[in-house]
């Protein structure tokens, strides 16, 4: 992640139903992660009972979890929190790549934005970095559902509309063309 986040938008949560999926792995790093996104949540307007926290074993388990998640059709963002630090095989990568790829795809079919929240760092002096100050990537991400889900609403509303017109078009094509009799057009050549 870039060291020149946006400038946080002003954004009122409080009509937004948000799910956290949290790995229990790196437990310290992940809680810290936790708490920064859902006290920025609730100091944009985010009700606790509209925030659903799901934790499960490791940051390889978040995608399924997501996914469970946006199937119910309830949330208007949902945010993936963990920590992976990179190791003496590649298997950290094997997870960061894996789960981006899902949360990714989660969010395109589901049509809920996912925020990936997952870090993924060098070593627990980076981890640490980036979690607690100076860096706070915590607020950073419940910024940026709280910036999404904002958006899923205008869209949804956007494509209801668009729908309803489409709707209306074909109703009337329909009834002109029960209005229409082919034995006329013969009848008046």
């Amino acid at each position: 992640m870039s060291d020149n986040p946006p400038e946080a938008a002003a954004i009122d949560g409080s009509d937004f139903f948000i799910g956290i999926v949290a790995a229990r792995y790196n437990g310290e790093l992940v809680d810290a992660l936790l708490e920064r996104v859902v006290a920025v949540l609730k100091q944009s307007g985010v009700r606790q009972r509209n925030i659903e926290v799901l934790r499960v074993p490791g940051s390889n388990e978040i995608p399924y979890a997501a996914h469970m998640l946006a199937s119910t059709g309830q949330f208007d963002c949902l945010i993936a929190l963990g920590v992976v630090l990179a190791g003496e095989t590649s298997h950290h990568e094997v997870i960061s790549y894996g789960t981006a790829y899902s949360l990714h795809s989660i969010g395109m079919q589901s049509e809920i934005p996912v925020i990936n929240g997952i870090l993924t760092v060098g070593s627990l002096e980076q981890a640490r970095e980036r979690v607690l100050a100076p860096r706070d990537r915590g607020a950073e991400f419940a910024r940026a559902a709280l910036q999404m889900a904002w958006h899923k609403l205008k869209l949804v509303d956007r494509l209801d509309v668009l729908e309803a017109q489409k709707e209306d078009d074909e109703k009337k094509e329909d009834d002109e063309d029960e209005g229409f009799d082919p034995k006329q057009v013969f009848k008046n050549n």
